[in-house]
């Protein structure tokens, strides 16, 4: 599947043939998870799989037409392991030979296309999954997604490369029109904080130990991932999620790409906080950006961090970027995805390892709601029918059954209807003793110390940040999902043990009210002078959600 991008959009001006309106031979996945053999242990093993199928006689003359296949073709046949067939396709690529149906029903060979490696996707890289692209496509397709970078033949960042040219390729749901002039791009800053830790590190015989350490110095990068973006430009009509015409609440946080670019912009009334800042200077206050270029403070639309752009590590300059955009994709970034509510309303399910790190004791308080919700689907139609709405999709019937009681209420009285309805049930009372617990919780995409950020633009020390403060009991956050006052616990996978549980406390200040426009699915955090990323496994801002509630006695394992 290759999905809707930038890339793309791209392709498709630039030569990538499409039939039937969503079809392409152009562009292929590969995926490396078997070997091949070689003559001798193929035909053992198609003997094997005949001694074992006698009683299919269909099956068996199938087998016994491929043997015979190997047995003329030997020559073709060579052992490989999975890893030295990447390295072979990698360096060679590969000849793929499609067929079509003559008039007599035959299959005939239509057409023979070499590929060449092209990129390891994002999302896939680490269960190392490729493209290939066609001869003729690749040094356009090469050098879009490289953005015209040439690497030099010794020392080159082929890991960084192969890692950040992917980018452009993630799938998106939608764009936002912004010139790259418009962004202001400013050097990250570093807050440390004193505490105890556990250190797991290796003794002389490499095995892992840990080690207890007091008042030990941790890092948190401020605004790591993370971009601030001008209410004017944020989408708050997102077609792609919602009908046309219905009113939408503007969204807290846009997820973007670019070529070499990767932040979460969170609704910001930038503008405004510029205007109140420089006041009657407004129209014509400047800000200087890391690379020494200054921007008019009304022309901002989009504040982010170094960490955010991947091109700085190429020696690339800020003017080359934004030309580079200009002429491939038309000042526009992609929208990889933007929030949502959960499907359960006010609940959100937990996961094993959360689970894993709480007391037995507690179990029957934290599994209440899950067997509340359970008993309603056994007993209460609407429930059951909104469950089976919410979590229909092409593998299952679910919408079949909706189908059918819309036309016939009574349907819902007959034995299939209520086999179908026990076994739906069960199979989701399988998926509840696994640790899929129901809680008052969302699942809370995070930005960190939002106002320290504005501050810091227009020069200000970020020590004055009075909206989200450093407290000796708890990390103070801003969300409207729970009410202000109320102590939260946190969760971010992968979650390992009790350490890893954020104490959490929500906080309301006028500041943040004014100039966040967040919704229910969005909690900015304290990042200064906290733990909170270390505590987090090393959690940034780029999309990085936790898992939030205000169930007692998951609260209160998160303050021991």
């Amino acid at each position: 599947m290759f999905v809707n991008s930038l890339l793309l959009d791209y392709l498709m001006e630039n030569g990538l043939t499409i039939v039937g309106g969503s079809y392409t031979r152009d562009v292929i996945g590969v995926d490396f998870d078997y070997g091949a053999h070689n003559a001798k242990d193929e035909i053992k093993k198609i003997q094997r799989i005949i001694s074992q199928h006698q009683d299919d006689v269909e099956y068996v003359k199938t087998l016994e037409e491929k043997l015979e296949f190997v047995k003329a073709h030997e020559d073709l046949y060579v052992s490989k392991t999975s890893n030295e067939l990447r390295e072979d396709f990698y360096r060679d690529g590969i000849s793929i030979t499609y067929y079509k149906h003559a008039a007599n029903g035959r299959r005939v060979p239509d057409e023979t296309i070499h590929y060449r490696y092209w990129y390891r996707s994002t999302g896939k890289a680490k269960a190392g999954k490729t493209v290939f692209i066609r001869d003729e496509l690749y040094d356009v397709a090469i050098d879009f997604i490289r953005m015209g970078i040439k690497l030099p033949d010794k020392n080159a960042k082929i890991v960084e490369m192969s890692a950040y040219s992917a980018l452009i390729g993630s799938g998106i749901v939608g764009y936002v029109d912004l010139q790259p002039e418009n962004i202001l791009i400013l050097k990250d800053v570093d807050s440390y904080f004193r505490t105890n830790v556990v250190s797991v590190e290796t003794d002389e015989n490499k095995e892992c130990i840990l080690k207890h350490l007091n008042d030990y110095e941790v890092k948190n990068t401020l605004w790591d991932g993370m971009a601030l973006i001008d209410e004017s430009i944020f989408p708050k009509r997102l077609k792609w999620l919602k009908e046309e015409g219905e009113y939408v609440e503007p969204e807290g946080f846009v997820l973007l790409r670019q070529h070499m670019f990767k932040a979460c912009a969170f609704n910001t009334n930038i503008q405004m906080f510029f205007k109140d800042y420089y006041k009657d200077a407004y129209e014509t206050a400047e800000i200087e950006d890391m690379f020494g270029i200054k921007h008019r403070a009304k022309d901002i639309k989009l504040i982010t961090t170094d960490n955010a752009v991947k091109w700085i590590k190429f020696g690339v300059s800020y003017e080359y970027w934004c030309d580079y955009i200009h002429k491939t994709t038309g000042d526009r970034f992609g929208v990889v995805k933007t929030s949502h509510p959960s499907k359960f309303g006010k609940y959100q399910k937990t996961s094993y390892q959360m689970i894993n790190t709480l007391s037995m004791d507690i179990m029957p308080s934290v599994a209440e709601s899950s067997v509340n919700y359970i008993n309603q689907l056994k007993t209460d139609d609407k429930v059951y029918l909104k469950y089976l709405a919410d979590n229909k999709n092409f593998s299952n019937d679910y919408e079949v059954l909706l189908a059918l009681v819309e036309q016939d209420p009574e349907f819902m009285k007959s034995e299939y209807f209520r086999y179908r309805r026990k076994h739906i049930i069960s199979e989701y009372v399988k998926r509840f003793k696994l640790g899929k617990t129901l809680q008052n919780a969302e699942n809370l995409t995070i930005c960190f110390s939002p106002y320290a950020l504005l501050l810091y633009t227009v020069g200000e020390d970020i020590e004055k940040d009075e909206t989200l403060c450093p407290d000796e009991d708890a990390v103070q956050v801003y969300t409207k999902r729970f009410a202000c006052g109320e102590m939260l616990a946190g969760f971010r996978n992968p979650h390992c043990s009790q350490n890893n549980i954020l104490a959490l406390q929500n906080v309301r200040h006028p500041l943040m009210e004014k100039y966040f426009n967040f919704d229910g699915c969005t909690m900015a955090v304290n990042a200064r002078h906290t733990d909170v990323q270390d505590r987090a496994s090393g959690e940034d801002a780029d999309g990085d959600t936790n898992y939030v509630t205000n169930e007692p006695n998951m609260v209160a394992h998160a303050y021991y």
